[in-house]
């Protein structure tokens, strides 16, 4: 067996747990085959795995321009894509999806680089440039992830980790190992924040709201929770999975609340801008 010391992915984790993430994956894939036409030419930005690339090339793309950023994942893309015989229809580019310049106009634009509220990693200014290669009129780019609303509503969030309180920022992952006992608990409408397409240029980047929030049920609060829905080019929608925009919630003081009581919150925070430009406050 042949060994070498550069079959591996930057940040190893983040890439693999998106790769088995089924429910991700599998609607990803169901959009590919529904957006991508024979003869397309194709973009996936931040292609990670190459596993949408790959599925652009089976869906019947004649070239998939896969862009990759990091040295590390070049070298394992490289052999992943002849390992499938795909060498010869998608073109690997190590670039950043920032900047980089692709040599001609694209028929479909593949880009996943989205994390809750998109608050952090960097689809939208991604989304920007690769605009710039795409093409108008009747035979008009589809942008296989057409968008992304973003909503908030509060919450009952467990804080007891092995007999200690945390009040700390959680990331509510949607995995079964999770016991019961540390699911967040909804106690008001959700109410949407933002709505971000991606098939335009974005250049108003702030977030800034002041909500009237109702209280569907009497209890006890301590969390403002963010939570997202994207929207796919063929009409299907995904929420949060395994790997992909797992709601978010963050800490607020302890309060009861009472069914039908409203309250006031305020939020505010830069799309791609991280988690150092979020503001937030419940009156």
């Amino acid at each position: 067996m042949t060994s070498t010391n550069n079959a591996y992915w930057s940040m190893t984790e983040g890439v693999f747990n998106c790769l088995i993430d089924e429910e991700r994956t599998n609607t990803f894939a169901k959009a590919i085959s529904t957006t991508v036409r024979p003869g397309d030419v194709v973009v996936d930005m931040g292609t990670g795995s190459g596993v949408l690339a790959m599925l652009a090339a089976h869906a019947g793309a004649k070239k998939v321009y896969a862009i990759e950023i990091d040295q590390s994942n070049i070298a394992t893309l490289d052999a992943v894509f002849r390992a499938n015989g795909l060498e010869d229809r998608i073109v690997l580019i190590q670039g950043d999806a920032l900047k980089v310049d692709l040599p001609e106009k694209v028929d479909v634009i593949i880009g996943e680089m989205i994390a809750t509220a998109l608050i952090e990693e960097l689809q939208v200014p991604a989304m920007n440039n690769m605009l710039r290669f795409a093409k108008r009129g009747k035979h008009a780019t589809r942008v296989l992830l057409s968008g992304y609303r973003t909503y908030l509503d509060l919450v009952n969030n467990p804080e007891s980790y092995y007999g200690h309180r945390f009040k700390i920022l959680r990331y509510e992952y949607s995995d079964i190992r999770i016991s019961r006992q540390l699911k967040s608990k909804s106690y008001s409408e959700k109410r949407l924040i933002s709505d971000v397409e991606f098939t335009k240029i974005n250049t108003d980047l702030k977030v800034k709201q002041n909500l009237s929030i109702t209280v569907t049920r009497r209890g006890e609060i301590n969390g403002l929770r963010l939570s997202g829905e994207s929207l796919f080019f063929d009409g299907s929608t995904l929420g949060a999975t395994y790997a992909y925009s797992y709601p978010v919630t963050l800490p607020i003081d302890t309060r009861e609340v009472v069914k039908g009581e409203i309250l006031n919150v305020k939020i505010g925070y830069t799309i791609c801008g991280g988690m150092k430009t979020l503001r937030y406050s419940l009156e």
